[in-house]
């Protein structure tokens, strides 16, 4: 500090130089510690395993912890191995450009996003779609994630339907073989008897 800073720095304060420099310091210390407590979230994913229904639409959850807007946020959802991109959000858009095989099949619900809730739903979800995923949140200073796994289930209609088909005919005919076998046993009971 040069004597003329300091001369009006005594001037303007009424206080002495070191006390106004540690005031000083004091000061912008703090206002760092708010600056990085502003910044300080986590990222929460579902604590059970999501099940989807092949075929059909699946939603991928996470949201912030503290409640925050994650609008200005970059948000990712990932398989880690091998690497691929499921949706991409960055300044306030999708972007697919990274996308492979869920090209078309996501979108971002963010009806809640202003508190830090959003969800991937992937549409027509495949066998392949099955794995651990990772949702990601990056405020340009911190990157958090958060895990979660989709199990996928086959339609048990189209796998079942053949056996019920052979469950459908097989019964009945058991059923009359059944039958005509209790006639013969009467019918030969019933002659003995004469």
């Amino acid at each position: 500090m040069t004597r003329g800073s300091k001369a009006v720095m005594k001037k303007t304060m009424g206080l002495p130089e070191s006390f106004a420099s540690t005031y000083l310091v004091v000061l912008l210390l703090f206002l760092q510690l708010l600056t990085l407590g502003s910044a300080n979230f986590s990222v929460i994913g579902p604590a059970d395993l999501i099940l989807a229904l092949e075929g059909e639409a699946v939603e991928l959850p996470c949201h912030l912890d503290p409640k925050m807007s994650a609008e200005d946020m970059a948000l990712k959802w990932f398989l880690p191995q091998p690497s691929k991109v499921v949706h991409l959000f960055e300044n306030r858009e999708d972007l697919f450009g990274e996308q492979t095989e869920y090209r078309g099949r996501t979108e971002l619900l963010r009806e809640a996003i202003d508190y830090g809730s959003v969800a991937v739903k992937i549409r027509n979800v495949r066998d392949s779609d099955e794995g651990k995923y990772i949702c990601s949140f990056y405020d340009g200073q911190e990157r958090k994630e958060a895990p979660l796994e989709l199990h996928v289930v086959a339609p048990l209609f189209p796998r079942a339907f053949p056996l019920m088909v052979a469950l459908g005919v097989i019964f009945p005919l058991l059923g009359l073989v059944i039958i005509g076998g209790l006639y013969l046993i009467w019918k030969q009971y019933r002659d003995k008897g004469k």
